[in-house]
């Protein structure tokens, strides 16, 4: 088990790369967690290092298959911060973020906290207090390098590699959406390169949100109203460069645009 020192050199580790907008090789051995509980520390104290505020939470490794190639038995989550949401049509300075990857995915607001309990909310309470579901894109900006070859706890503890949130504008009549089904396309520089569904997204956006809820509480930690919260990918995922603008348009709810420059 890490050390709280252990815990704290991990994340000025991280913390360096990140505010020096730089990749590192590896969390070092000596270092490296080796268990979620250990991953979220790291995590934990790398936000309360960066001093900065939050506005919600990604939920990500939403999907079967990859879960079980990573040995976990749930997907994980980690910290959006507000300083890396932007308002679609939003240009990027890509100077500031490592390598970007694009993920597709569906942003729930809430209109009540979800508090600590020490029980499980049930998916009628978090549907009943979701007031808007928005189309994102989620800008994956790792600072370990080559991250998908890391292994998952220092994913994690990077942050999940979670860099920025690109947020569309979004509806308020959802409870008519088949979230399940609804469609979701990719296009780069006018050519389509990515087509998903919700389906992709733990079989159910809707049931992402809620274990994204519940994990989060289980941990002793807030889902804030107003807040964003995002679920994990419908698409594959894109690797994108400098220069490309990235469409991406979800069947019924409305689509989001990015620009890198």
């Amino acid at each position: 088990m890490l050390t709280e020192s252990q815990i704290e050199q991990a994340a000025q580790l991280l913390l360096a790369a990140r505010l020096s907008h730089t990749l590192i090789d590896c969390i070092p051995e000596h270092v490296r967690p080796h268990s979620l509980q250990e991953a979220y520390g790291i995590q934990d104290k790398l936000i309360e290092l960066l001093g900065t505020e939050t506005f919600g939470w990604f939920g990500a490794c939403t999907n079967k298959v990859i879960q079980d190639t990573l040995g976990l038995h749930e997907p994980y989550y980690a910290y959006l911060l507000r300083e890396h949401v932007y308002s679609s049509p939003a240009q990027i300075d890509t100077n500031i973020y490592p390598p970007i990857v694009f993920e597709c995915e569906f942003g729930f607001v809430v209109n009540r906290d979800f508090t600590p309990q020490g029980r499980l909310y049930s998916r009628e309470e978090i549907e009943q207090a979701i007031v808007k579901i928005h189309p994102v894109i989620e800008i994956v900006a790792g600072h370990l390098r080559d991250w998908p070859n890391q292994d998952v706890f220092s994913v994690i503890a990077d942050n999940g590699t979670d860099g920025a949130l690109v947020i569309g504008e979004g509806v308020t009549d959802w409870q008519s959406l088949d979230l399940v089904n609804t469609e979701v396309t990719l296009h780069i520089n006018d050519n389509l390169e990515r087509t998903g569904t919700g389906a992709n997204v733990l079989g159910d956006p809707l049931g992402a949100f809620v274990w994204l809820v519940n994990a989060i509480t289980r941990d002793n930690k807030i889902i804030k109203a107003g807040h964003v919260q995002n679920t994990g990918t419908a698409t594959d995922i894109y690797w994108a460069k400098p220069g490309d603008t990235a469409v991406a348009t979800y069947a019924g709810i409305g689509k989001v645009e990015i620009q890198l420059l």
